[in-house]
């Protein structure tokens, strides 16, 4: 879990993507799937983009057999340059040592207003 915060945080998208299979999912707390690698790149990238100082940290971390329950905080500014914290929760799905599927649950209101 700390490689994949620490890609993140340090904006490398291809650190980043490496750790995920091909056919892999993604699911936010929006209502949107990113299905297969070349669509959560470009949501990475989009996220980096978008929030270029945003950090993570993990706040508790527990897992076993192919899962993994992490709860974070983000940081940062918004578009707007407004100051945010953010806590949510991933559930990582995890196949021959990649990631097949996370799934994010956060406050969708909390993000809407952070994103303007």
């Amino acid at each position: 879990m700390e490689t994949i915060v620490a890609a993140y945080n340090a904006k490398d998208a291809d650190a980043l993507a490496a750790l995920y299979h091909e056919d892999a999912r993604y699911w936010s707390a929006l209502g949107d799937w990113q299905e297969g690698l070349p669509a959560i790149r470009k949501h990475i990238e989009e996220l980096h983009r978008t929030l270029p100082d945003e950090k993570m940290e993990i706040l508790s971390l527990i897992g076993g057999d192919g899962v993994a329950v992490a709860e974070f905080r983000s940081t940062g500014r918004s578009p707007a340059g407004v100051e945010y914290s953010i806590e949510f929760t991933e559930v990582i799905e995890l196949r021959d040592g990649k990631i097949s599927q996370v799934k994010v649950y956060l406050d969708p209101d909390e993000v809407r207003a952070v994103m303007g």
